[in-house]
């Protein structure tokens, strides 16, 4: 600093912790003019200059163009302005990034190969509209030309993918796993069967009620036989009976059946079918793309029931489904 409180270029870049070249750059710009020459014609600076260096570093370091900066220093732009452009610039920047961050994290954990890099990428960056789509796809291809009970059918129709515009990294996850699921042809053809089933006994008459019935069954066996199996109890013990009795009594009310060797042959066929660890991997990842609140995995409390009426029907003699 000089006699007249005058910095060369050198000094100034060293107070402002900037190459030399960068701060030449930013005078040539404009944003930084220099407040006079040496007698040699080197460029000085003054303290205006350099908080200016200072707040055109800055905002360099927070993105900002060059462009925005020249307005910024010449007051047609305030800095509350230039924030909220660099805020939603951002938000952009980052969910691109997190888009991203999902293909490849996906690609890394399922060795995802060549072929299927693209499609994997292509699901990612799909609309709202076309994600929900491929899931309205699969219930009307699993339902198609099927009697099936009103009310569950258009609570099938009416659970799609909601994934906000700004979604987490969990939920992106969430929608690849789910599409990487709903393209699954055996899944696809296990929820057809399971429909199927549902449509035939409905015809034949072999299911009846009502849906509120069929899901108080379903939360017993939840209650009973996932208690008894937090408890460890063996499916195949004397314990289990009375519940496997109570849990057979609850369904024949709920389906109007009788207890008796048909009806829980055909209990045992239904859970079954139902009893698919893929099928709670669908509800679960819903869930977590549309933010509601997770919901009891029926599967292992309902293969401790179907393990248990096994056992039961084959120390009654009776026949136990495949």
């Amino acid at each position: 600093m000089d006699d007249d409180g005058l910095y060369t270029i050198g000094q100034v870049a060293r107070l402002a912790g900037l190459p030399v070249p960068t701060v030449r750059y930013y005078s040539d710009e404009g944003l930084v003019p220099p407040a006079g020459r040496s007698a040699g014609g080197y460029r000085l600076y003054d303290h205006d200059a350099l908080d200016r260096l200072e707040l055109v570093r800055t905002l360099r370091d927070l993105g900002v163009d060059i462009a925005t900066i020249t307005r910024v220093l010449a007051d047609a732009q305030s800095l509350a302005e230039v924030a909220d452009g660099q805020i939603a610039a951002l938000e952009d920047e980052i969910q691109t990034l997190r888009v991203r961050q999902a293909v490849l994290r996906y690609v890394a954990t399922r060795r995802t190969g060549k072929a299927g890099i693209a499609r994997v990428n292509r699901l990612a960056r799909l609309p709202t509209e076309q994600r929900r789509q491929l899931v309205t796809d699969l219930v009307a291809e699993a339902t198609h030309g099927l009697d099936m009970e009103p009310a569950f059918a258009a609570h099938l129709r009416s659970m799609l993918p909601d994934l906000p515009e700004d979604p987490s990294a969990e939920q992106l996850d969430a929608w690849l796993e789910l599409a990487h699921l709903v393209g699954d042809p055996h899944f696809r053809a296990g929820v057809r069967a399971a429909f199927e089933r549902h449509s035939a006994d409905r015809s034949s008459g072999a299911e009846q009620g009502d849906p509120e019935s069929w899901a108080q069954a379903e939360q017993m066996v939840l209650d009973l036989a996932g208690g008894a199996l937090a408890d460890g109890v063996p499916p195949a013990s004397g314990q289990a009976q009375p519940l496997v009795d109570e849990l057979i009594a609850v369904f024949a009310r709920a389906h109007r059946r009788s207890d008796d060797a048909g009806f829980r042959l055909w209990l045992a066929e239904r859970i079954r079918i139902g009893a698919d660890p893929r099928v709670s991997d669908y509800w679960r990842l819903l869930d977590l793309i549309n933010r509601t609140p997770p919901k009891p995995d029926p599967v292992p409390a309902a293969r401790w029931f179907l393990a248990a009426l096994d056992s039961t029907s084959r120390e009654r003699g009776g026949a136990v489904a495949p």
